[in-house]
């Protein structure tokens, strides 16, 4: 019963990041108001879902799967965006496990004229334990650009992420930072055209993972810039 709750959501993420991922055409008209609230927006869904677990995968080990944020409605004043409108993104990741706990991991997607590619490594801060009620900790840095006719982005995520071997579930928590860089490329203001502003923000994560033999799924929730955004995955993990 539990793992059908989780499938849910994702189900409905993954459904949210295609459909809404339209309304970025509405950066076409942006003000300059606008910008940075749309920036914290974009920064918060890039950096958020990328991670649902703190075990590294060890030496050889290897993850495919899914990631997918939804925010549920834009910040205020990101007027670029409907109001009250759910958007959101999702990308492909692939992860392998090297060395002295370390991993790393490329991601990207494309969905209604909205690219995303980026990548990333994660550190173990202690050796790995998959005893009952352990837990256990990683570091995380993450690179991500977005590409979009009317705008471009870098972004780089900070986490520190901690999750417990409890049978059946195991739960989650992260914390970090987003930093965004958004370039605005041509828009219906000339005067706007090429301006660059930046952001960062910190950003809070909780969630469940649930193991399926081979594979997994987790949702969660994150906490930034005063919005609430929705996280879920799945995938294969050996």
């Amino acid at each position: 019963m539990l793992k059908k709750y989780l499938l849910l959501p994702l189900v409905l993420l993954l459904g949210t990041s295609g459909a809404y991922a339209a309304e970025y055409d509405g950066f076409q008209a942006v003000s300059a108001a606008a910008l940075k609230p749309f920036a914290r927006d974009l920064g918060g869904l890039l950096g958020s879902g990328s991670n649902q677990t703190a075990r590294s995968l060890g030496f050889s080990g290897f993850d495919l799967g899914v990631r997918a944020a939804a925010q549920l409605k834009p910040s205020h004043n990101n007027t670029a965006l409907k109001k009250n409108s759910v958007f959101g993104l999702g990308v492909v990741q692939a992860e392998i496990g090297m060395p002295y706990r370390i991993d790393g991991f490329v991601r990207g997607g494309d969905s209604e004229g909205l690219a995303v590619a980026g990548a990333g490594l994660r550190y173990g801060l202690w050796n790995i334990s998959d005893d009952k009620y352990k837990i256990n900790a990683m570091l995380v840095v993450m690179a991500n650009v977005a590409a979009h006719r009317y705008f471009y982005a870098r972004h780089f995520n900070y986490s520190l992420v901690c999750s417990m071997n409890v049978p059946g579930v195991s739960p989650y928590l992260g914390a970090g930072f987003d930093s965004t860089r958004l370039e605005v490329q041509t828009v219906a203001d000339p005067a706007l055209s090429g301006k660059k502003i930046s952001v960062l923000e910190p950003r809070f994560t909780a969630g469940l993972r649930v193991k399926l033999n081979l594979g997994y799924i987790s949702g969660g929730a994150t906490y930034t810039h005063d919005r609430l955004l929705f996280n879920a995955s799945t995938g294969i993990r050996f």
